[in-house]
């Protein structure tokens, strides 16, 4: 045997010890950290520690990996794990819902779960799908500062969920006895979609459901796979990945954009965590209010569902704008997105159309050319969107009507503490929001001076889309101030677009150590000075109202001219010395991007505080969750319930038309609820321009029907509801609406919880 040298035993010990310090120089360890506090928060908010393991697992291998496999398999390479599992978690999402729609309507919902299995399978047995369980090469790989800043952001949105939503949404008794005012709509449909493709209004027999509807079929398949109550998914587990994912989709737009990893950073931060400048220290909301708040994405799945996928949609995009000849793969991907997009949210296709006809249009007029990619989404997002508006929203207009600036009305009066806010209050308003968000988004001015940037087609599309999306919010009105949902949908590409702005007008790493550098700290300082200065000399007290006007003006007057000045100086001064023109935007940026700082920092201070506090609730009444759960496992899905816990005055504003909790915990369908949410109640209200709560029921006679079989019970009236409208169940409120005496004679008592009680015909 030979004999082992000094070098040979050298290598083997530098082989041995590089693996551990690959692994504290990887993105593993910040990763693990997090995930350790995303299970450390679920447990100490109520969830079992084998339902986290379960669903952790259902994410994994049912999501996750699946999804990643195909991803990597479709664009014929890795771009890195963090992107890969990002994008490959949407198409796993995506998947799943449109393999359980098929699935649930054949009446087989765990069949959902041979999409993963087969792909799982494929990817083993196949020799040529093989490589595609491994990741970059090394090259690739992320710098340790990004991941580390990448798992903080991830972790801000844990500790926020918590704080925000977690704390006042718990999973037991009294904890989760006033639930925002849709949480018991959001688990109600999450219950008709586990039980019934397609879908109808579980709150009123009959009515067809015209909702973005596609969350909680994937809520429901997650039940069905994992066992686990759709109230923990929903309140707890379903969207922590979601919310991871988007994260880190949108750290990778930026780096596709820029080829830089510090926007990747940027990027994220600034669409989740920062805050609009406020001059005004009297005025909290003040030109923050078009950015996304901590319980929002809890609130609405929706939203938050839609905003994963469409981020990835957009990911693709950037590619495929930019490689025509990007192959079937990310085509084929794009389709599937698309389609799952459509029915997860209807703001995101109309914003996609804007920025892909922005795209066509200006290559065309600046470079006298058909961008083909752009022409081919524009013809396969038009086709979805027609899908989605005839088969899934059925033509509705959801009560859309035309208001431009309804929201600054909305922000005018809280401010103003008025249902009717002054012209002028509303205009100061809308100046200080504009400045906000022209200081917010710095970005996207500076891509005016750099032409090739501005004309490349993703930021044509981010811009397309910011703008769509903006000019939607500020003209029009949805039910419930629903239009702010498009101002939440395109900042965060307005914010990427003015990172890639920023990214065009500052120094690049290889001369960061030029003296551009404290130029540009000791400018985002000082806008940190002046903001505070500013605030401080206008004082913490709340003017009165004729003074309100000149305190909101007057303060972002200065802040103007405060930036004009900088402006002309550096201008000035840029004449003489070129050093500090070629510096002088990024100086710019850094002052203003300066005056968000502490809104920035303050925002991030309240995932410490419930800031969901003051939100609309809703009040579920003792014994509910026990009766309606006993109901759920004591009938069949499609029979039909009847319940007194309905609105029967003429005028429904004197009740309470938020009432989703017999459907939400018995998860079958009832007679009628409530319908305020209604396609028909929001038409209605919006043709004669009044409130939703303010529109009656259309059937009276169903309504009489339902009230006469609690409150007059005989043999004709409960038969009337099990012969006329196959009701099987009685779900009995006692308490401060108890039926008429003799009920218990012609239905039977089966079950009583609380202020609850079961009745069966």
């Amino acid at each position: 045997m030979a004999p082992v040298t000094t070098v040979q035993m050298s290598r083997r010990a530098g082989k041995e010890t590089s693996k551990p310090r690959e692994v504290l120089r990887s993105g593993w360890i910040p990763a693990a950290l997090t995930l350790a506090l995303a299970v450390a928060v679920s447990h100490h908010y109520g969830v079992a520690a084998r339902q986290t393991v379960v669903f952790g697992m259902s994410v994994v291998l049912g999501v996750a990996v699946p999804g990643t496999l195909l991803a990597r398999a479709l664009r014929g390479h890795s771009a890195g794990l963090g992107e890969d599992v990002a994008l490959g978690t949407a198409l796993g999402h995506g998947m799943t819902v449109l393999a359980y729609v098929p699935a649930r309507w054949a009446g087989l919902p765990l069949l959902v779960l041979a999409w993963p299995v087969a792909t799982i399978v494929a990817f083993v047995m196949v020799p040529a799908l093989r490589p595609y369980w491994r990741g970059a090469d090394r090259a690739g790989r992320a710098p340790i500062a990004f991941s580390w800043g990448l798992a903080t952001f991830v972790a801000l949105t844990v500790v926020a969920s918590a704080t925000s939503f977690f704390r006042a949404h718990r999973l037991a008794w009294s904890g989760h006895a006033t639930p925002y005012v849709d949480m018991l709509f959001h688990l109600s449909v999450v219950g008709e979609l586990k039980h019934h493709v397609p879908p109808t209004s579980p709150f009123v027999l009959g009515e067809p459901l015209h909702y973005h509807w596609f969350v909680y079929a994937d809520m429901a398949a997650t039940s069905w796979v994992t066992g686990i109550e759709p109230e923990t998914l929903l309140y707890r587990l379903f969207l922590l990945p979601v919310l991871a994912a988007t994260v880190l989709l949108f750290a990778a737009i930026a780096r596709r954009l820029t080829d830089r990893w510090w926007p990747a950073l940027v990027a994220p931060g600034l669409a989740l965590f920062a805050l609009c400048p406020n001059p005004c220290a009297w005025a909290p909301g003040l030109g923050a209010d078009f950015v996304l708040r901590y319980s929002v994405p809890w609130c609405s799945p929706t939203q938050t569902f839609g905003v994963m996928l469409f981020a990835s949609v957009v990911l693709l995009l950037v590619t495929i704008l930019r490689q025509p000849r990007s192959g079937k793969g990310p085509w084929t991907m794009f389709a599937i997105l698309i389609t799952a997009t459509s029915g997860a949210k209807s703001i995101f296709l109309p914003m996609l159309f804007a920025g892909l006809i922005v795209v066509s249009a200006v290559t065309l007029l600046a470079r006298r050319r058909v961008h083909r990619p752009a022409v081919i989404a524009v013809l396969m997002v038009t086709a979805a969107l027609v899908f989605a508006q005839i088969v899934i929203y059925g033509g509705a207009s959801d009560g859309l009507v035309v208001h431009p600036l309804s929201v600054f009305s909305t922000l005018a009066a809280d401010i103003g503490s008025t249902a009717e806010p002054s012209l002028p209050l509303k205009l100061a308003v809308v100046v200080a929001c504009v400045f906000g968000l022209g200081c917010f988004w710095i970005g996207v001015f500076l891509l005016g001076l750099r032409p090739r940037a501005l004309l490349d087609p993703p930021v044509l599309l981010l811009l397309g889309i910011g703008v769509a999306g903006f000019a939607a919010g500020v003209t029009l009105r949805f039910p419930g101030s629903s239009q702010r949902y498009f101002l939440y949908g395109a900042t965060p590409y307005l914010c990427l677009a003015a990172v890639h702005g920023l990214a065009a007008v500052l120094p690049r790493p290889d001369i960061a150590r030029s003296r551009s550098v404290p130029a540009l700290v000791g400018a985002l300082a000082g806008g940190v000075a002046v903001i505070l200065t500013v605030r401080r000399l206008d004082g913490t007290a709340r003017p009165e109202a004729d003074e309100m006007v000149r305190r909101i003006v007057g303060p972002v007057t200065v802040l103007v001219l405060l930036i004009a000045a900088l402006a002309v100086t550096l201008l000035v001064a840029g004449r003489r010395r070129l050093a500090l023109r070629a510096v002088s935007p990024g100086v710019i940026a850094a002052f203003v991007m300066g005056l968000a700082v502490p809104a920035s920092v303050a925002h991030v201070k309240e995932t410490w505080h419930n800031v969901s506090a003051g939100s609309p609730t809703t009040v579920v009444p003792p014994g509910t969750v026990r009766a309606g759960r006993w109901l759920r496992d004591h009938s069949r899905p499609d029979d039909i319930v009847a319940t007194n816990a309905t609105c029967t005055a003429s005028d429904a504003r004197v009740c309470d038309l938020n009432h989703f909790s017999v459907t939400a915990y018995t998860e079958r369908r009832l007679l009628v609820e409530t319908w305020i949410y209604e396609m028909r109640t929001q038409d209605q209200a919006a043709k004669e321009h009044v409130e939703d709560a303010s529109v009656p029921f259309w059937d009276g006679r169903r309504l009489a029907d339902n009230d006469a079989a609690f409150h007059r019970p005989s043999p004709a009236t409960v038969r009337r509801l099990r012969d006329r409208y196959g009701v099987r169940w009685l779900f009995v409120d006692r308490r401060e609406d108890r039926p008429g005496p003799g009920l218990d004679r012609f239905a039977r008592l089966r079950y009583a919880a609380g202020d609850w009680a079961v009745y069966e015909i």
